[in-house]
């Protein structure tokens, strides 16, 4: 997973957006709405990660069981 390409774009892209809000305090309304879809990218981030470990620990529930 440390190689997945989809991942890397991600993290890529949510460096780029943050940068330009760094950097570009300017920008009247663009910075609301890229603050808006940098959290919705990170909800939904949190939210698969959140997924996936409560699936691993089902799974680990059900063998000891």
């Amino acid at each position: 997973m440390g190689n997945d390409p989809n991942f890397t774009f991600l993290k890529t892209f949510f460096s780029a957006r943050i940068e330009r809000l760094r950097n570009g305090r300017d920008d009247r309304g663009s910075v609301s709405i890229e603050t808006m879809m940098i959290v919705a990218g990170l909800v939904v981030v949190a939210a698969i990660a959140a997924a996936v470990i409560l699936t691993k620990v089902n799974e680990k529930a059900n063998e000891i069981k």
